[in-house]
């Protein structure tokens, strides 16, 4: 390749694109909150220490990572969260989550809006995502073909264990009203607070900037919307629910919006493919796994055709979980950095070491 290619990476200056900034603004959670987050977190805990006690600690990655989505959530908005784990299994037998088919169903509603997951048979992160008995998680047509193919035996692909279609579970289905899980009323979150805030201070700043809020949580953009238009900020959504034709116009109409509008944008749609240079604000509300696809998200406003400065705002719950997944990103990536290569498999999942270390540290 070097025959026939020039490469320019971004931050030499033959590039020529405008300068990007990165900060981290930290905020406090109300009295409530507070209480709620150090109960989850404790419960959390508890059930973690019962499955080292037992020795059943790595048969048992996906409810260790439920517990920490269900702290992230919980850092963004207790809406987010259905329950904690305590809650739905017994005392004397905490570890044996199959005898509890309403706990792997609200765990998988809880996990598909993650970025920690991917499905061991077709290696991309789940449709449709539906988990075993044996808490091992797979996009649903993959799983059931595996299962009715003549020449495969009916277990796990994960485990091996014997499986078959009624020992897989699904999410439980929408409420009536999907689109507007927001309509109730109730207090503003601290972090919506402190992302209000900041967006205000941008306006006053420069009256013509637009803003890109990412999230990693479908519902949390939802839930996102009415508080922004009550402060006088519209808004435009992209999410999972979004096609493609529907996506395009959306970026169109961002790219001609007034500075008042705010997209927000997930993950898993706004990551890669997509050109939103006509923002120069971009606020993170969580800290994620993979910083190569943070990255990316944030390279959808700092490409070509960007023609202001760039500024990077990550929203840090303080004394949570959140500051402890940021350190731990900045570690891995340090330790990239040294070794000048990617550890096998870190892209797509934390191991479970690593989310034991976010509760034991």
């Amino acid at each position: 390749m070097a025959t026939i290619s020039l490469r320019r990476i971004k931050d030499k200056d033959l590039v020529g694109l405008p300068s990007k900034t990165v900060e981290t603004v930290s905020f406090e959670f109300s009295g409530e909150e507070r209480e709620l987050y150090d109960k989850m977190e404790a419960d959390s805990k508890d059930v973690i220490g019962c499955f080292i006690t037992a020795d059943i600690l790595h048969s048992h990655y996906v409810c260790v990572l439920f517990s920490v989505i269900q702290l992230r959530q919980l850092c963004n908005d207790s809406a987010l969260c259905s329950m904690d784990l305590r809650s739905l299994l017994p005392s004397d037998n905490i570890g044996d989550a199959s005898k509890h088919p309403e706990l792997l169903r609200k765990m998988i509603d809880g996990l598909q809006d993650g970025e920690d997951i991917v499905c061991s048979v077709c290696l991309d992160p789940p449709t449709d995502a539906t988990i075993t008995i044996c808490e091992h998680i797979f996009c649903k047509k993959c799983i059931c073909h595996h299962l009715q193919h003549k020449e495969t035996e009916q277990t796990c692909p994960n485990c091996r264990r014997p499986l078959s279609l009624p020992d897989l579970f699904s999410a439980p289905p929408e409420s009536s009203n999907p689109e507007n899980p927001k309509k109730l009323s109730r207090t503003t979150p601290s972090k919506v607070s402190a992302l209000i805030k900041l967006l205000k201070e941008s306006r006053v700043v420069n009256s013509i900037s637009k803003s890109v809020v990412f999230s990693l949580f479908d519902k949390m953009l939802a839930l996102m919307e009415e508080p922004l238009e009550d402060a006088g900020f519209n808004t435009l959504r992209l999410d999972a629910s979004t096609d493609e034709i529907r996506q395009a116009e959306i970026i169109k109409e961002f790219g001609s919006a007034g500075a008042d509008t705010v997209l927000l944008a997930s993950l898993k749609t706004s990551g890669t493919g997509i050109n939103l240079t006509a923002a120069s604000k971009v606020y993170l509300l969580e800290p994620w796994w993979n910083s190569a696809a943070e990255e990316q998200a944030i390279n959808r406003v700092h490409q070509y055709g960007q023609k202001e400065n760039v500024r990077i705002v990550r929203l840090i719950a303080k004394n949570s979980i959140e500051e402890r997944i940021l350190e731990m990103q900045e570690r891995k990536k340090a330790a990239n950095e040294a070794s000048g290569r990617k550890r096998p498999y870190e892209q797509h999942e934390a191991s479970i070491d690593d989310l034991c270390r976010l509760f034991f540290w």
